[in-house]
């Protein structure tokens, strides 16, 4: 049995938090202590395991008390605090992406990320693919929900909605065009490098992929296309898909048979859906939507459990 930890979670008060929480109170590891740290002063307290947990001050926290410290949802505060919680000697897993984190088992006094939650999506369908032998293109359309960019985010797609039908001036908040009611490509910042070259790494390379923010609150959605060398029949894909443990086959008639990013909220799978094989048997095209808050939040109990 693994020894009981004490966890420090920065960014307690974001919604990123929540699915964390959540999936920390269903699994079965042993906690001496959470620390709910934010930076927000109203801020008042989270609920683990049915107990309340008043939030603290992120500022005046003594890294040295937790054995790990998980960073969700806050950039911000990952950039500001991460290394101080590695030089305590904490072991540090960043869901942020805000730091130059490496993948890998948790070591106390380094600092470990995770995939972005895209490379999560993208790879798993595409090495069942390749378990059917050799991809020669692979192409994805990814539409991202805003809760990818944190509360901040949220409370903008929130205010612009309100403010378009008020019809108010609308706030950007940050971003170069609006995001309520509109699809906005966000290729400049870095996220379709990051992706490809992470999906190279785990051998499921990609061969172009576009991402936009969508106006949902939650929720990704990713349309791939793959091009096999050799034909494949629909049911040789379907039984490598089935038999792939990240993933959820969803085939249904009429609206039972449509996945949507809602449905997904909650689970712990990427959804896939609208499978369509070429006559020739090469062409592939699937649908995927997924939790984006929920899968990395496993991901991240699990690292916890290796300590």
């Amino acid at each position: 049995m693994s020894e009981a930890i004490a966890v420090a979670l920065v960014g307690a008060d974001t919604p990123a938090s929540q699915a964390f929480l959540d999936v920390l109170g269903e699994m079965p590891l042993a906690l001496t202590a959470l620390y709910p740290l934010s930076d927000d002063e109203e801020a008042v307290s989270v609920e683990l395991r049915h107990q309340s947990l008043p939030m603290i001050d992120v500022a005046s926290f003594d890294w040295k008390k937790a054995d790990a410290v998980v960073f969700v949802g806050a950039p911000e505060l990952a950039k500001r605090y991460a290394q101080a919680a590695c030089d305590a000697g904490a072991a540090v897993i960043d869901l942020t992406g805000a730091t130059a984190s490496q993948s890998g088992k948790p070591q106390r006094g380094h600092i470990v990320g995770l995939p972005h939650v895209l490379t999560s999506m993208i790879s798993a369908p595409l090495a069942a693919l390749h378990a059917l032998g050799a991809i020669d293109f692979a192409g994805a359309t990814a539409m991202l929900s805003v809760s990818e960019d944190g509360q901040a985010a949220i409370e903008a797609l929130s205010m612009q909605t309100r403010q378009l039908f008020a019809q108010q001036e609308v706030e950007l908040a940050g971003y170069p065009k609006r995001l309520a009611f509109n699809l906005l490509p966000t290729a400049d910042c870095g996220e379709e490098q990051r992706i490809a070259t992470e999906l190279t790494a785990v051998g499921t390379p990609l061969n172009c992929i576009t991402v936009s923010r969508v106006p949902m609150f939650f929720g990704h959605a990713v349309s791939l296309n793959v091009l096999m060398h050799d034909g494949v029949t629909l049911e040789q894909i379907e039984a490598a898909i089935q038999a792939s443990p990240a993933l959820y086959y969803l085939k249904a008639d009429g609206a039972a048979g449509i996945a949507t990013p809602q449905d997904a909220i909650g689970g712990d799978k990427i959804w896939l859906n609208q499978l369509q094989v070429a006559a020739d048997g090469r062409s592939v095209q699937m649908w995927l939507v997924a939790d984006n808050a929920r899968l990395p939040a496993r991901a991240a109990v699990l690292l916890l459990a290796l300590l």
